[in-house]
């Protein structure tokens, strides 16, 4: 299953409809701050949309995706005070016995695995913070494995911003193969990869 995932377009419609007229996908989900009124054409275009700070409380705060590798929820990630890291939805999760969360809210394309949870954060479509300017979506996989990929919301194109997000996905696979088979532990991998930054 092919997902695009949006995030925080913030009513910026005519870069939301590039997107949505350009990528071909099963289905797609918007994490929120999408700024939709509930005439909105776009509404019917996603599985499933959850409710942002910058929204008018019509859709769900979350949602579940129910997936071959189980359900994942979708949430847009303030009520649940991401800029302060994921404790609080790892917290959710595990009552829920959910191990994926697709999330937004920062304007920051993130994925990050933290006790033993995905988190996956598409960053705005508008614009992003911090190392990648432009705006950016991801297009995920659910199969058997799950594999995440980051576009610039402008020119639709996989772009060398994103790359170190790829060596981070590399360095968080690596690890968990290496300290779920006992090889080495966790403790040692990260003092290796900081120090060799």
């Amino acid at each position: 299953m092919k997902i695009l995932l949006v995030s925080d377009s913030h009513g910026y419609d005519d870069e939301l409809k590039k997107v949505l007229e350009n990528v071909k996908c099963d289905l797609k989900i918007h994490c929120g701050d999408s700024c939709f009124d509930k005439n909105s054409p776009f509404i019917k275009e996603f599985a499933a949309i959850v409710d942002g700070n910058h929204d008018q409380g019509f859709f769900p705060l979350t949602a579940t995706l129910p997936t071959a590798l189980g359900n994942i929820l979708i949430t847009h990630g303030h009520r649940f005070n991401v800029y302060a890291g994921y404790d609080y939805l790892v917290d959710y999760m595990n009552k829920a016995d959910i191990h994926i969360c697709f999330h937004g809210h920062t304007h920051v394309p993130h994925y990050e695995i933290y006790k033993n949870k995905i988190f996956i954060n598409p960053g705005s479509i508008m614009f992003n913070r911090g190392q990648s300017q432009c705006g950016s979506y991801a297009i995920v996989s659910v199969d058997d494995k799950l594999h995440v990929d980051f576009f610039d919301s402008r020119t639709q194109k996989n772009t060398p911003i994103f790359n170190w997000i790829k060596i981070k996905i590399f360095w968080m696979n690596l690890n968990v193969l290496l300290v779920k088979n006992n090889i080495i532990s966790n403790d040692v991998l990260h003092f290796f990869f900081f120090y060799i930054q």
